[in-house]
């Protein structure tokens, strides 16, 4: 049964307290399901949700009585099929799980999922040839990356060779505004202009598996970013990544350990360079939760005028995500400290250098009449490690140790128009205030745009 409840590294999902079968893809999948309620005789809903909470508590003949109760009341909806369906699986009853997940192949909202679990329940039947068929099919016709993830993996299990692709792509153009154009987006340590303007901007991310499979192997990634400004130039952004990583799925567990190099121009002029490693490490844990960690180590080397970034950087995060009602809510907490060189200018000094601690929560909606949407809250607090000399003219030099705070939220929507084509809006906020005013700002972003996902 653990290849029913395995899932690759997304971060995106799901609904509990309408119906099991969104319960079961978000607990046992954490994949999204197209379900939308059908009106029915109020003794059968009550009926059904006793077999939710049965099959919550393990107790699947007691659930399969409350679904089949509530399919004589007259609740007959997809969703009930696929809790009859996933129900009698756990039963090792196939032949009537088959039935059921048969009955939702015709429904293009349902077909990608129901042929998924009709390779479930043949490879258990001990029909290996029809349940890679079935995957095959889930893998092709799907556009969740989660389903087309877990099907992937079924398919390598059984036949030893990926239908997953080797190389996968993601490309967008978005223009917007922004009220506050900075010169990183760490604007509290490098600063920001208190101008705004419109922008352009393309974006482009692309992995490919050098060696191995998915259960391990060596990824390479690269990434580039554009960003034009209409009227402050100065503020157009250049960045390119670049990396290889080391990457493992057990079915329970996710590893990755890897190696970066980036680079940002500003204006034209080079900001910083990064060399960075990253280690990155998830659990899945039963109720359909999952607990991360991540690890990363950074060498900054400033361009000119930003000498004062050279250093390191180190940051340590943890995070949990819970599948609650129709979405995945994700909670974390993330540490920072930075090393850098500081700026000197004269008897005046400003730390660059701060320890960070934030707190995080986002929630993900996978079907929103239609969109797909992300929001994300956030809140941090910064203390620099040296005391900022500053001249006070008559006073003479000020000692004052710099302290901040930041808080903000982002929102995304995005919409499938056609294969491979989406599209997307984003607006984010964010409020830094600092016992030191030149530090205080604040800025929002609107950006709307289309992208495309291309895998091969």
């Amino acid at each position: 049964m653990r290849a029913f409840i395995r899932r690759r590294r997304t971060q995106r999902g799901k609904t509990s307290a309408f119906r099991l079968s969104c319960f079961v893809i978000v607990a046992l999948l954490l994949i999204p399901v197209p379900w939308q309620p059908v009106r029915a005789a109020a003794d059968g809903e009550l009926a059904a949700e006793r077999g939710i909470a049965a099959f919550r508590a393990g107790d699947y003949p007691a659930a399969l009585q409350s679904f089949l109760d509530a399919l004589r009341a007259g609740l007959d909806t997809p969703g009930l099929h696929y809790d009859l369906g996933a129900t009698y699986y756990r039963l090792g009853r196939y032949e009537e799980a088959e039935r059921e997940f048969q009955a939702l192949a015709p429904d293009p909202k349902w077909a990608p999922l129901a042929r998924y679990n009709l390779g479930l329940s043949a490879q258990r039947a001990g029909r290996p040839q029809q349940a890679m068929e079935y995957f095959g099919e889930a893998h092709r016709t799907t556009a969740d990356p989660n389903l087309r993830a877990l099907a992937a993996t079924a398919f390598e299990r059984l036949r030893g060779a990926p239908p997953s692709p080797q190389t996968s792509a993601v490309i967008s153009l978005a223009g917007g505004y922004d009220s506050n154009a900075t010169l990183s987006p760490d604007a509290a340590t490098v600063g920001v202009s208190h101008q705004g303007d419109r922008f352009v901007e393309a974006l482009a991310a692309a992995t490919h598996r050098l060696a191995g499979n998915t259960e391990r192997g060596w990824v390479a990634h690269g990434g580039l970013v554009l960003r034009k400004y209409a009227d402050l130039s100065q503020f157009d952004v250049r960045g390119s990544r670049a990396g290889l990583s080391y990457e493992t799925d057990s079915g329970r567990a996710q590893t990755s350990v890897g190696g970066y190099f980036e680079t940002a121009y500003i204006g034209g002029d080079r900001l910083q360079q990064v060399a960075s490693v990253d280690a990155q490490a998830s659990w899945r844990l039963d109720a359909g939760g999952e607990l991360r960690g991540r690890y990363q180590l950074g060498h900054f080397a400033g361009g000119g005028g930003f000498e004062y970034l050279d250093g390191r950087q180190q940051r340590l995060s943890a995070d949990a995500g819970f599948a609650l009602a129709s979405a995945l809510l994700r909670v974390g907490y993330q540490l920072e400290l930075n090393d850098r060189r500081d700026l000197q200018q004269g008897s005046e000094f400003f730390s660059a250098s701060p320890t960070r601690h934030s707190l995080f929560a986002s929630v993900a909606l996978r079907n929103l009449a239609g969109w797909q949407a992300d929001a994300r809250g956030e809140y941090r607090v910064s203390r620099y490690r040296d005391p900022n000399l500053i001249d006070g003219g008559a006073q003479g030099i000020l000692e004052v140790t710099r302290r901040d705070q930041r808080y903000g939220f982002a929102l995304r929507a995005s919409r499938p128009v056609a294969a491979p084509w989406r599209v997307f809006i984003d607006y984010s906020y964010y409020r830094n205030e600092s016992n030191l005013d030149t530090y205080d700002y604040s800025r929002h972003q609107l950006m709307a745009g289309i992208e495309a996902s291309l895998e091969k």
